[in-house]
């Protein structure tokens, strides 16, 4: 490993007498830290648990906003048809779809020194639908922050919620304090906290674990 023939080479200096520990230290390796999606049975449960449901929702939205527009004058249609029913299965049908190209998305990590570049990106069948881009060297430190979020219905029962986050920390002079959220590839790896570990220190940078928060 790196670090390992840095310090070997330290000492050979050391032991020789040369001047080479005034040389500047030896920079990061890049390195790429992908996830694949979801296949096989977990393809088929996804499309029956969000897939099926999505296509329901969002059917049926657009049906009733088509129905309410043509007939206003019916008493379930009109702008009431539309606010009421035709907006709220839309929006769920949407948010389902979401959900399910999330769940069904590869990620990449693209640690890169060499062009002082961090890039996190998102991909759908293999097709690229959302990147970020961050300097690497402005990047502080990785967290991983797991909060607790607790709801009693209304026979006064409690379930509890529990949501992690890995979120790199970085500050740049000329926007400030910025964060890069990249649970969703490091979530798909079994051992996530020794992933992230991995990861920060890929980067060169020192991950934290904050105490559990509790939330309503």
């Amino acid at each position: 490993m790196w670090w390992h023939s840095q310090k070997t080479d330290h000492e050979d200096a050391n032991d020789s007498g040369s001047d080479m520990n005034n040389e500047p230290p030896r920079s990061l390796p890049d390195k790429d830290f992908t996830s694949d999606p979801p296949a096989g049975k977990s393809v088929f449960a996804m499309l029956l648990v969000l897939g099926l449901p999505a296509v329901i929702f969002g059917g049926a939205g657009v049906a009733l906003m088509v129905f309410s527009i043509r007939n206003p004058d019916h008493e379930d249609g009109g702008l009431a048809g539309v606010v009421c029913f035709g907006i709220p299965f839309s929006f769920i049908g949407l948010l389902l779809i979401l959900t399910l190209r999330a769940a069904l998305s590869a990620y990449r990590l693209r640690v890169q020194h060499s062009i002082d570049r961090l890039v996190f990106e998102s991909s759908f069948l293999g097709r690229g639908y959302h990147s970020e881009d961050r300097s690497l060297s402005e990047a502080v430190y990785l967290e991983y922050t797991e909060s607790w979020y607790e709801r009693t219905d209304e026979d006064g029962r409690t379930t509890r919620r529990m949501s992690v986050e890995y979120i790199v920390h970085g500050h740049s002079s000329e926007e400030g304090e910025w964060e890069l959220g990249i649970e969703d590839l490091i979530l798909r790896f079994e051992n996530h906290r020794e992933k992230a570990g991995e990861i920060a220190e890929a980067i060169g940078i020192e991950f934290r674990e904050s105490d559990a928060s509790e939330g309503v």
